[in-house]
């Protein structure tokens, strides 16, 4: 790098000639006892680090032919300090310049300049992180929603009516959550509870403590199960901007301040401005899996330079030294969806994975009941270039015995050639949960079809068992012009069950703008011999329009589709859809949504072998926060509330994007924020009269999951008027006068012609006017009209003299 450093001031007989000096290495240490005195060669410079900034004043000194430099000087250019005893002068360490490596440096006195070619590895490197801030988000004032899922079916002359019902309530400590499942059952029509949980999520921790229904946590060998009881588990929802693996890095260095692209896989991902040295970008926004990152560093001066390396990341590791676990105990759940309070035996799981480094994930798993223990290890590590490796080893222990079970995997994931596979062993007499139940039957014959009770058989409800072997084998080809390939197996075999295994394959490809054609393949080799088969072509159409015709074969049937549908938008509209089947069974479909601020709502008529069948759904939501209620459509996510008291039909615009207009009350319901992330909110001043004073147009929403949050915009009424103040000649009051209103800090300018506008007036006001140390006060009364901008008249004022 070439830095000019202008001579402001030398000390007379600093520098007399020209002088030229290279450090080729550092000399020996100096000694450190050896002190500079005051006066040695003292010269005030200039230097310029990066051409685009101005210069930068700093003291050097001159002994015996060499140049040195102060080390807090030095530090604050990002170059590293030598090596080399510094020399002292009160509490500061001077270095001399010929001691730094590969610096070349020249002082020329009849020009007053030092002009220095410095190595970029002289410098500190700096370093670039892509990682985002957290945002604390508001807390929820108290408040609750309705959501409801009703259908009406009718078919077979009978009617049928079902409705599915979530209920939630919340505030600045938590949440509570409640689904229910209304509808008609064998016992008549009943009202059945699915899941019930107060949750406080903790979002600086990234955790949440659920009390009631939660599903418990897994590795790769464990199984989730539903149970009621207490959970304490890593939540990174809360943080959604928060990439939970490793994102690679790439190193590089610049001579001169340069402009950095980054391309991820050919596309061009961000761009950003490092100073002179090396510099290191980390946590880059890659896409998973197998990738080249490429860097194109550009200096000022136009030159440009390529660095490239591959990277492989995986969302089945964690950083380095973070956390994901789960902890829990209860009850497990028994009969969910047909029976509201059905829970059975005690349990206690904890479940923890740890990113050991960069490249290592640790595991560990373990679950307690009375009659069951399981623990297991395992970990996840990454092989470079080539993928991800996974392993695992478990024991139980219960009233059966002993047993373990043992899995290997591995998996790569790449933009042309992908595969992957995992293997596990398991004893007989090892148990875990989550496997369900079975029925054992007493009585019956095997065949060619699988295992088939007689009549009078009985059974009992047994724990199923781990399979003996289960494998799991892919790879996946995309090509360029070509398609994309796909091929599957899957095999689990069972000591006491029939065992399964299928094979499937699949392909697809682009026909240019016409459309694309898949085809698929599924073969079950047990417990029996089937083969499915079906093609399909796919025609966009435009307009959220699609079109498709396609065939089918499975076993001896076989079955011809064409379907035209439209997808319904995202704001209010309609979509619809038509499907007519004709082969083995033959049906036909036909139906309808339509979806507005409120709700979508949809009709269907359909015929199947012969029977017809309607249905009929409306699918809605109703929110309640600070007193009121609104309609709205299902909440699915977060939610706000714009509050403009007295401001009717004001446009509210999130993202960007016209959401809703306000209320005669002047408040509006916006729906579908995203939770634990700023959702910027404005509204259209433009639908504002002229006399609302806001602070501000736009604010930041920042709700917490399935809550809402208030957005009260800072706006008043000015209650402004006009008037026009005259001199005792009857002149104007000359434009740069001002005027106060009593009990306002604020003054308010006069312009031409005497006028001035106030605002924050009462019904009676006293006014003083000041300009060139003269003033006058009066009294002004604001008239009670309906005028956006009402006219108090005009005013003399007394004692003002121009």
């Amino acid at each position: 790098m070439w830095i000019a450093l202008l001579l402001s001031g030398v000390h007379a007989g600093a520098c007399a000639d020209p002088v030229m000096s290279t450090a080729v290495a550092p000399p020996a240490a100096m000694a450190a006892a050896e002190v500079l005195e005051p006066g040695d060669g003292e010269a005030w410079l200039a230097v310029q680090l990066d051409p685009r900034e101005p210069a930068q004043n700093f003291l050097a000194l001159k002994r015996g032919g060499r140049w040195l430099v102060r080390g807090e000087d030095l530090r604050r250019w990002r170059l590293r300090l030598p090596e080399t005893e510094p020399l002292m002068r009160g509490e500061d360490a001077w270095y001399p310049l010929d001691a730094m490596p590969g610096l070349a440096y020249s002082v020329d006195a009849a020009t007053q300049t030092m002009s220095m070619d410095i190595p970029a590895g002289l410098y500190d490197p700096s370093l670039v992180a892509e990682r985002p801030d957290y945002l604390d988000p508001t807390p929820s004032p108290p408040g609750g929603f309705l959501n409801y899922d009703v259908a009406a079916e009718r078919r077979d002359g009978q009617t049928h009516t079902n409705a599915l019902l979530e209920m939630g309530a919340f505030k600045a400590s938590g949440s509570l959550l409640g689904t229910f499942l209304a509808g008609e059952w064998q016992d008549g029509l009943r009202l059945k509870r699915l899941d019930t949980t107060w949750t406080q999520d903790r979002p600086a921790a990234r955790t949440s403590l659920r009390l009631g229904d939660a599903i418990s946590g897994t590795t790769g060998w464990a199984r989730s199960v539903r149970f009621g009881g207490v959970q304490w588990a890593t939540n990174f929802d809360t943080q959604p901007t928060l990439v939970t693996y490793p994102q690679p890095g790439i190193a590089g260095e610049a001579a001169l301040p340069s402009t950095v692209d980054l391309y991820i896989n050919d596309a061009l991902r961000s761009r950003q401005e490092v100073p002179a040295g090396p510099f290191t970008l980390q946590d880059l926004p890659v896409m998973t899996g197998q990738g080249e990152m490429s860097l194109v560093v550009r200096d000022v001066l136009g030159r440009e330079r390529v660095i490239s390396a591959p990277y492989y990341a995986s969302p089945r590791l964690l950083r380095a030294g973070l956390h994901d676990y789960s902890y829990e105990m209860g009850f497990v759940r028994r009969d969910y969806g047909l029976s509201s309070n059905g829970y059975g035996r005690f349990l206690a799981v904890g479940t923890h994975r740890l990113g050991l480094s960069d490249r290592l994930t640790g595991e560990a798993h373990a679950e307690l009941q009375r009659d069951q223990q399981t623990f297991g290890l395992g970990g996840v590590m990454l092989w470079p270039g080539a993928g991800v490796v996974n392993a695992s080893l478990a024991a139980s222990h219960g009233d059966g015995g002993d047993g373990g079970l043992v899995a290997l995997g591995f998996q790569r994931q790449a933009r042309v050639l992908s595969f992957g596979g995992n293997l596990q062993f398991a004893s007989r007499r090892f148990r875990q949960l989550g496997l369900g139940s079975v029925r054992r039957w007493q009585g019956g014959s095997a065949g060619p079809g699988g295992y088939a009770p007689d009549q009078d058989a009985s059974y009992e409800e047994v724990d199923r068992q781990v399979p003996r072997v289960s494998s799991q084998l892919f790879v996946s080809l995309a090509t360029r012009g070509q398609g994309s390939f796909g091929l599957s197996h899957v095999r689990q075999d069972y000591r006491d069950e029939a065992d399964i295994e299928l094979f499937s394959a699949n392909y697809s490809i682009g026909i240019g703008n016409l459309g694309f054609l898949s085809a698929a393949l599924l073969r079950t080799l047990a417990p029996r011999m089937e083969t499915s088969l079906s093609l399909l072509f796919t025609l966009p159409l435009g307009d959220r329009r699609t079109a498709s015709i396609g065939t089918r074969r499975e076993g001896g049937d076989q079955q011809a589709t064409v379907r035209l549908q439209r997808n319904l938008p995202t704001g209010s509209g309609y979509g619809y859809r038509l499907l007519a089947a004709v082969g083995e069974p033959s049906r036909g479909e036909a139906g309808v949504s339509m979806q507005n601020d409120v709700g979508t709502y949809s009709l269907e008529a359909a015929r199947y072998a012969g029977k017809d069948g309607v249905r009929a759904s409306a699918r809605g939501g109703v929110v309640a926060l600070d007193g009121s209620a609104y309609l709205s459509r299902h909440v699915d996510d977060s939610f706000a509330v714009v509050k403009l008291p007295g401001y009717p039909d004001v446009r509210v615009y999130a993202d960007n994007r016209l959401v809703a207009r306000t209320d005669e009350d002047g408040n509006a319901l916006l729906p579908g924020l995203r939770p634990y992330q700023k959702n910027p909110v404005r509204i259209e001043q433009a639908d504002l009269p002229m006399d609302a004073e806001i602070d501000a147009i736009a604010l930041d929403a920042i709700p917490y999951g399935r809550s809402g949050v208030l957005l009260a915009f800072p706006i008043r009424r000015s209650r402004g008027a006009t008037l026009t103040i005259l001199l005792e000649d009857g002149r104007p009051l000359p434009a740069g006068a001002e005027v106060h209103v009593a009990g306002q800090a604020q003054g308010f300018p006069v312009g031409q012609r005497g006028q001035a506008y106030l605002t924050g007036l009462s019904e009676h006001n006293r006014l003083a006017v000041t300009w060139r140390g003269q003033h006058c006060v009066f009294d002004a009364t604001l008239p009670l009209s309906g005028d956006a901008l009402p006219d108090m008249g005009r005013f003399l004022c007394i004692g003002v003299v121009p």
